[in-house]
């Protein structure tokens, strides 16, 4: 009799709080957990409801509290609940509490446990970055109503009990906007920061300069932006970020936990250079400004110290301002330059940005420079990475064929261009960053947006949504857990809340 009492006390436990494979699948969850353990019952948010914030110390109980001021907006604006955020306090009945004490070291700084009972939401992490991670998964646990830009009425705003252990495979899952070929105001990047990091993208690399222009004040060298800046694709007025600017969307992408990587192409891509200084030229006479997309014409004079100079205040200014430890330099389609004038640019440049306290990463072909005696991040997106392989380089995946947002999905899409093929919404998934390199050399990966033919922020949200979804996936999902069938599941969950976010995403 006793053991058939136990017996059926534990079915009955197996019953209510048992691991499913497929319990993040029904949610619509997008990265996909590493674990999921769905039970019975739910929490029910309401204006009772309080936020309650505790760290291991004075300075991560700020920095947790700045999180929960995140999510009392987030929650305020869905509906209409004005939260109150409590610091040092134990959580009472109906509270969500977010706190590092106790947190997994196995589950990293973005690592987190997420614990939804009847009565309470707890969000523990080893730091308040993986706090915030298991805010956005919070977040998509509520009805899709939460993503509205205005409150919703007659909404039950439940979270289903279960129990979530989750952390990233990749510490890289990026993002990069070409600001150069077409501008994007500050407004329009800091809404691409909010999309992103709601899928736990944690990279955004912002390419700041290239033939049609130049996008970041330098206050020693002013004609960069007051005359490399006023051009775009197209003939378009340009623009350009002050240093104000950029250390503003440094901080906005800052509090929610993504790293701005500023980009100089060099040294091809850099008309708009040679076009704001004569000394930069060879003849001594400033280029004409260019407002074409072709690629490989243009180089900076790799053996005159006049370069350098530039290159030099350019990099010191960008490090006093940018947080991030990478400064990436650019390096690809310098068909203007010689290979060996090449070489002693990449290694020259190099040694500027470590003498800056930065790591520089650079697009291939850099891996082939043979003097380089600097550590160098290479940025793969189209040759082979053999000899980065040969020398323990470490990678950032980006091949065009897999990862590059400026594709057409198919030979209907508006947008982009399809020289490395098409890249429908499964092909953009189907891929590991294990294809291309071994795991010890991957720092991860990372989606790049080419804006020839972007213009406006309505096609940018074409082409990056919803294939952004599935790359911050690959970047935060094992392998082995991954099927596009599943996937797509959860994708048509999301849709919803890509509506509701006001994203113009590509529905085919």
């Amino acid at each position: 009799m006793r053991k058939v009492r136990v017996l059926f006390l534990g079915l009955i436990f197996i019953s209510l709080f048992s691991f499913k494979a497929y319990g993040s699948d029904e949610l619509g969850i997008i990265p996909k957990p590493l674990e999921c353990e769905k039970g019975v019952g739910e929490f029910i948010v309401n204006e009772e409801t309080s936020i309650y914030v505790q760290g291991k110390n004075k300075e991560e109980t700020e920095e947790l509290y700045n999180i929960g001021v995140l999510l009392q907006e987030k929650i305020y604006k869905g509906t209409g609940y004005n939260l109150n955020i409590i610091k040092w306090a134990k959580p009472s009945s109906g509270s969500i509490f977010l706190t590092t004490l106790d947190g997994r070291i196995g589950l990293g700084y973005e690592g987190y446990n997420l614990k939804v009972l009847e009565d309470s939401v707890h969000i523990n992490g080893l730091k308040p970055e993986g706090v915030y991670r298991g805010i956005q998964t919070l977040i998509q646990l509520l009805p899709a109503e939460i993503e509205g830009i205005k409150e919703s009425k007659n909404v039950k705003w439940n979270i289903p009990v279960l129990s979530i252990i989750d952390k990233p495979e990749y510490e890289y899952r990026g993002f990069m906007i070409d600001v150069a070929r077409h501008f994007f105001s500050v407004e329009e990047i800091k809404r691409q920061i909010d999309i992103a990091s709601s899928y736990k993208i944690n990279k955004l690399h912002l390419h700041l300069s290239d033939d049609q222009g130049f996008r970041l004040q330098i206050k020693k060298w002013p004609k960069l932006t007051s005359i490399g800046g006023q051009t775009e694709v197209g003939g378009g007025k340009g623009g350009y970020y002050t240093q104000e600017q950029f250390r503003d969307i440094v901080l906005y992408a800052k509090e929610r936990y993504v790293e701005i990587i500023p980009e100089f192409d060099m040294p091809g891509h850099t008309n708009a250079m040679l076009a704001s200084y004569e000394f930069l030229n060879s003849n001594g006479r400033r280029k004409e400004s260019y407002t074409g997309t072709k690629v490989g014409f243009s180089s900076l004079m790799c053996r005159s110290e006049a370069t350098y100079t530039v290159i030099e205040d350019i990099i010191k200014e960008v490090a006093e301002i940018s947080p991030s430890k990478y400064i990436h330099i650019g390096g690809d389609e310098a068909n203007a330059t010689s290979k060996e004038d090449y070489s002693y640019f990449i290694d020259r440049v190099s040694k500027i940005v470590l003498k800056y306290g930065k790591i520089p990463i650079g697009w291939d072909p850099i891996d082939t420079v043979t003097q380089l005696k600097t550590p160098i991040i290479l940025q793969n997106w189209k040759d082979s990475n053999e000899d980065a392989k040969k020398k323990g380089m470490k990678m950032i995946i980006s091949r065009a064929n897999k990862a590059y947002l400026d594709m057409k999905y198919d030979r209907e899409t508006p947008y982009g261009t399809d020289w490395a093929g098409y890249n429908s919404i499964e092909n953009a998934y189907n891929w590991d960053p294990t294809d291309f390199g071994p795991k010890t050399l991957l720092l991860g990966l990372e989606a790049p947006l080419w804006t020839e033919t972007i213009t406006n922020f309505e096609e940018l949200d074409y082409m990056v949504y919803p294939r952004l979804l599935g790359y911050a996936e690959i970047g935060w999902t094992p392998k082995e857990m991954r099927s596009f069938s599943e996937y797509k599941k959860r994708l048509e969950i999301n849709k919803r809340r890509l509506d509701l976010k006001g994203v113009n995403y590509y529905k085919g």
